[in-house]
């Protein structure tokens, strides 16, 4: 398959970019680097081309003082 243009979207420590990722969860993290960005992936994403296949599944971090 990746011979014809699919390829795995790298999500993980990137930030949330709603257009290749889902958001499935949230999680409260105290680092303020980690706000807004996936902590984890629950399902890989997949592109053919430019287009998303089928987005990624993944925890984004929410900052909170």
């Amino acid at each position: 398959l990746k011979q014809n243009g699919l390829e795995e979207v790298n999500t993980l420590n990137q930030m949330f970019d709603p257009n290749i990722c889902e958001a499935v969860s949230m999680r409260q993290t105290t680092e303020k680097k980690d706000d807004h960005k996936v902590l984890e992936v629950f399902q890989k994403g997949y592109k053919l081309g430019e287009r998303v296949i089928r987005p990624a599944k993944v925890v984004v971090g929410e900052y909170k003082e």
